[in-house]
């Protein structure tokens, strides 16, 4: 059961990132990818907002514990293998294995150079859209308006996500 939910992160976040190196704009991605998502989920909004307050109270909870585990158990994988990386390229460096990298031909080293760059200028992309989204102050904004406008939600999803991280 862990490979499904392996696989659907994988289909989830890896590909489109992948098309993001291909389409070149990582914001385009993220807001045709929110569309589709926010479109997809749509009939779902129009049940939650029939429920009652405990119902909503019960689903957000619900909601709010499973994404806190999913994205938890995500992330320590992805500091994991990160730290091991970095752990690796560190002990090649320091025996010298990195030192004398000689490249076979100088189209290849204009291939990987071009490669690098392309890599460098995706991350920084992703890096400046991360902290336009991730600002702590947008979010403090975000969930005052959602506290504001369905309080019972909110406060379901925040009491599962504050069980998901304790448990």
């Amino acid at each position: 059961m862990k490979w499904a939910w392996s696989l659907t992160l994988l289909i989830a976040f890896i590909f489109p990132l992948l098309h993001c190196v291909n389409a070149g704009k990582v914001e385009d991605v993220v807001d045709d990818l929110r569309e589709k998502t926010i479109d997809s989920l749509q009939p779902l909004f129009d049940k939650f907002d029939d429920l009652p307050p405990k119902g909503k109270f019960g689903v957000s909870a619900i909601g709010g514990f499973a994404i806190t585990k999913i994205s938890m158990r995500t992330t320590i994988k992805v500091v994991k293998v990160g730290g091991a990386a970095f752990i690796m390229t560190e002990v090649l460096h320091q025996a010298g294995v990195l030192d004398d990298f000689s490249y076979p031909s100088d189209s290849s080293h204009k291939f990987i150079l071009g490669i690098r760059q392309k890599i460098a200028s995706t991350v920084n992309e992703c890096r400046i859209t991360v902290r336009k989204h991730l600002n702590v102050d947008n979010m403090r904004q975000v969930y005052k308006s959602c506290l504001q406008n369905e309080k019972m939600g909110t406060l379901g999803f925040t009491t599962g996500a504050v069980a998901g991280l304790l448990l």
